[in-house]
């Protein structure tokens, strides 16, 4: 169930005011946000309405909560895709020799990657806290399988033809 917060900020800049809305982004899933101009006299600045799901699961880690990513997900097809760019990722961790699947990227990551069906290889790289080097460098790959997944759930009648195509091609092929 989504849950509403508004949050005001003067146009004069308080910084608590963005240092609380910046706390609010922190430790919540963001659904959507709505930003309006208020321009009322003295009272003059942006008004911000925010959609969350508040999906913080007890077990602190270094003093955040964990937030089950998955769970923030609004359709069953974006936590399909979820998955299906977990398992990638930890076969991309295994076949490059890294520690654990987290070395690729964060579950965040995915999240943000398959609630964004045309997302580019730059927002891949700029995505929040993404200053992991690691998720830089297999943004592509990442972005590909990502594109191969779409295109496989889009056209399933396309994907049999190529199939097809391709087993045509391999018994026309003389041994």
């Amino acid at each position: 169930m989504s849950q509403y917060q508004s949050f005001f900020i003067s146009a004069s800049g308080n910084l608590s005011q963005c240092d609380e809305i910046n706390h609010f982004l922190r430790s919540h899933v963001v659904i959507r946000t709505v930003e309006n101009i208020i321009n009322s006299g003295s009272n003059c600045g942006i008004q911000i309405l925010v959609e969350y799901k508040d999906v913080q699961q007890p077990g602190e880690k270094n003093g955040r909560q964990k937030i089950d990513w998955r769970a923030s997900l609004a359709t069953d097809e974006q936590r399909e895709l979820f998955d299906r760019l977990k398992e990638f990722r930890a076969k991309l961790s295994k076949e490059k020799h890294l520690v654990g699947a987290y070395m690729v990227c964060k579950d965040e990551h995915l999240a943000s990657i398959v609630q964004n069906s045309d997302i580019t290889l730059e927002e891949i790289k700029s995505l929040p806290h993404s200053n992991n080097i690691m998720l830089k460098d297999f943004a592509e790959e990442l972005l590909s399988e990502y594109q191969k997944i779409l295109n496989e759930k889009k056209s399933p009648e396309a994907q049999n033809a190529t199939d097809k195509e391709s087993q045509n091609e391999a018994d026309s092929i003389p041994f």
